[in-house]
């Protein structure tokens, strides 16, 4: 009996603690939008491995000067007028307009966009909450209707109450105090039944349990309907996808390639972790940010001396990395950066040093 009512109380436990992350992720995707912050759900894989396919990345709208190489951003695609591109500015034509590139893809982009396409920065990336919106454009009904169902099934657990659990609650209440009504029909009945009437009390008592099941259906049901909606409206999809270049050739020609150095790690505000660095050597064909000796971000354009650091790439409850940048002339030559900057994570939020 106790074993059976510890793995009842822990099971309890563990569905709360489901519904909760849930509505914790759920809560960090839509509460931006009334800054005027924009959520996104990423459809597909180009900007892999610092956003995966199912994020919600929320932008945050900036002045035009402050569309710098690096920084992911959201706009208006220009190849498709009903779709929105989330990629990283490669660099800026003398133009003004923005040259894009997924972190994934081998080339930028072809279409280059407008400052005033972009509706913002990434700033807040939320994961995982936007898959059922990607099982939904993808016509994924497996792995949606599963994930409806089992978070309606952990709603159901955890919105259990304490009286349910109690295994005593089929005996009389103690001597002096009064059964607590727990549906409002219950309350109605037991204030017109008779005061001495036990069996009249128990009989209202075992229809008042037959109908909890019924009252925590309902009540999960408005949770999980809630949740699909903010899901489904909270945020728009983007495609992030490769618009390929026309076929261009280059080469290069006693060109020099030396290691960077990174000098600092520094925190803007509101915008995770940037590190920079300095490079004396002929620009590179691009320079990739390395952690922990694996590739991050890959793409980084030739011009570019700093960049954001990806929370996910670093993120942890207690962790140390140190990020380092590559310089690349091609595909095997390379130089990597003798010096590093160490990040810390605690608890998910990251800062230098």
């Amino acid at each position: 009996m106790r074993s059976g009512r510890f793995l009842l109380i822990a099971g309890v436990a563990t569905a709360r603690a489901v519904v909760a992350l849930i509505l914790a992720l759920l809560f960090w995707a839509a509460a931006p939008v009334v800054l005027g912050w924009t959520p996104t759900t990423v459809m597909t894989a180009s900007m892999t491995p610092a956003i995966e396919v199912g994020d919600v990345v929320v932008a945050r709208p900036v002045p035009h000067e402050d569309l710098v190489p690096g920084r992911v951003v959201l706009a208006d695609d220009p190849d498709r007028a009903d779709r929105l591109r989330l990629h990283r500015i490669a660099e800026l034509r003398p133009d003004g307009r923005l040259v894009t590139k997924g972190d994934a893809n081998p080339s930028a982009d072809s279409s280059p966009l407008d400052p005033d396409a972009v509706k913002g920065v990434g700033m807040l990336r939320v994961p995982w909450v936007g898959l059922p919106v990607v099982w939904l454009h993808a016509g994924a009904v497996v792995p949606l209707a599963l994930f409806v169902a089992v978070f309606a099934a952990c709603a159901v657990v955890a919105l259990r109450r304490g009286d349910d659990e109690d295994p005593d609650a089929d005996g009389p209440p103690p001597h002096g105090e009064a059964q607590p009504p727990t549906t409002r029909r219950a309350a109605r009945d037991r204030a017109h039944a008779p005061a001495g009437d036990a069996s009249t009390r128990r009989a209202l008592r075992e229809r008042d349990r037959r109908e909890r099941p019924t009252a925590r259906g309902r009540r999960a049901l408005t949770v999980t309907v809630a949740a699909v909606v903010a899901v489904a409206a909270g945020s728009t999809p983007a495609w992030a996808a490769w618009s390929s270049p026309t076929g261009t050739s280059a080469s290069i020609t006693a060109a020099r390639v030396v290691a960077p150095a990174v000098t600092s790690c520094f925190e803007p505000p509101f915008d995770g972790v940037w590190i920079a660095w300095r490079y004396d050597g002929t620009d590179p064909v691009r320079f990739d940010m390395l952690v922990d000796g694996r590739t991050v971000v890959s793409g980084i354009a030739s011009t570019t001396r700093s960049a954001r650091v990806p929370s996910s790439a670093v993120s942890g409850l207690l962790r140390a990395s140190y990020v380092s940048v590559r310089a690349r002339m091609g595909e095997s030559w390379t130089a990597d950066s003798a010096t590093s900057a160490r990040v810390t994570s605690f608890l998910g939020f990251t800062s230098c040093g």
